[in-house]
């Protein structure tokens, strides 16, 4: 037994189903079948029971959740309190983030680490708003950086950064008919959305939680009939050749603005906003090295709005301790 099976083994209890847990753990399902059946084996009983409407416990899996949970909990506990013995130490931390966050965040943050914390190690993951939120609650990450749209306050504490404006993202040669009323522009009312195809993410993403709240809002209907393979450069592909439009921050496209190969419309009537957030799990006492990595993280937050590459309002509250020390060239050095 090991601590794979025991957390495929409570995935699939709390879905209901192997196929959620494969989708949940973003692993192939017979792989996870596979595991529980060893598992099984190991046990000398069968802990599920199968049908083709989902798996439910057996009097045996009742009372091997009951110890599968316990162990699982022992196992986070240890991980945790030997990443932080590392962690003051080697001065590590794992930072996870959305790649729209990644674009306009990576590069100048490690260069900013680099230059001004010599003693931080910076460790990047990037992914899907849904699995840089699995990331925090496993303790796989220090800081995640995302949404209010998935903020989980069972097991987070956050700290606002912006609040960014979304706008709609095309090519900036479109040739169709469909786009020549956006010529000169500079916003589009939301309404005025539902005319154009749109490339956009399901709503387990917080992205396509946040477009679906608004249409809720407004009662607009946008036009999702496109097929969107939920990869970010790979939507702006489709989005360059002319395929349709995509709802998104500048920080994931300002390098494409810049390079005249996208144009963006501030989404206005209502203005469209989201809350962009560093969460740390609660459950873990925060270290010196990620502490000061918050820090280095708002600065360079709020450089890049300075510069537009960024466009929104920084929502945390020492921006002007922050802001003093963009003039000076560096917050604390480590």
């Amino acid at each position: 037994m090991n601590s794979k099976q025991l957390q495929y083994f409570l995935t699939a209890v709390h879905k209901g189903s192997i196929a959620g847990a494969a989708r949940e753990l973003d692993i192939a399902q017979p792989a996870i079948s596979q595991q529980l059946a060893s598992l099984e084996r190991e046990m000398g009983a069968q802990l599920l029971s199968r049908t083709f409407s989902g798996v439910t416990l057996t009097p045996a899996g009742d009372l091997f959740l009951v110890h599968a949970t316990k162990l699982m909990d022992d196992i986070n506990t240890a991980k945790s309190e030997l990443r932080e013995l590392v962690g003051k130490t080697a001065g590590t931390v794992k930072v996870g983030m959305l790649p729209s966050i990644g674009n306009v965040l990576s590069m100048p943050l490690i260069a900013e680490v680099k230059q001004n914390h010599s003693k931080l190690k910076l460790e990047i993951s990037t992914g899907p708003s849904y699995s840089v939120k699995g990331w925090l609650e496993g303790r796989h990450v220090d800081i995640a950086l995302t949404y209010e749209q998935d903020v989980d306050p069972r097991f987070m504490t956050v700290s606002p950064l912006i609040r960014e404006n979304l706008h709609l993202v095309m090519a900036s040669q479109a040739t169709s008919s469909e786009y020549s009323s956006l010529a000169g522009r500079d916003s589009i009312p939301f309404w005025a959305l539902s005319q154009f195809p749109l490339l956009s993410p399901g709503n387990k993403d917080a992205l396509g939680k946040l477009i679906e709240h608004y249409e809720k809002a407004t009662g607009v209907s946008l036009q999702h009939n496109l097929a969107y393979s939920g990869q970010l450069m790979t939507g702006l592909r489709q989005v360059m050749q002319g395929e349709g439009v995509m709802i998104l921050p500048t920080s994931a496209i300002f390098h494409l603005e810049e390079s005249g190969l996208v144009s963006t419309l501030k989404i206005v009537e209502p203005e469209m906003q989201r809350l962009v957030l560093a969460a740390t799990n609660k459950t873990s006492p925060l270290n010196e090295a990620v502490l000061k990595m918050l820090k280095v993280i708002k600065k360079v937050v709020a450089s890049e709005q300075a510069i537009q590459h960024w466009r929104g309002t920084l929502a945390f509250t020492d921006y002007s301790e922050v802001k003093g020390t963009l003039a000076s060239g560096s917050l604390m050095s480590s």
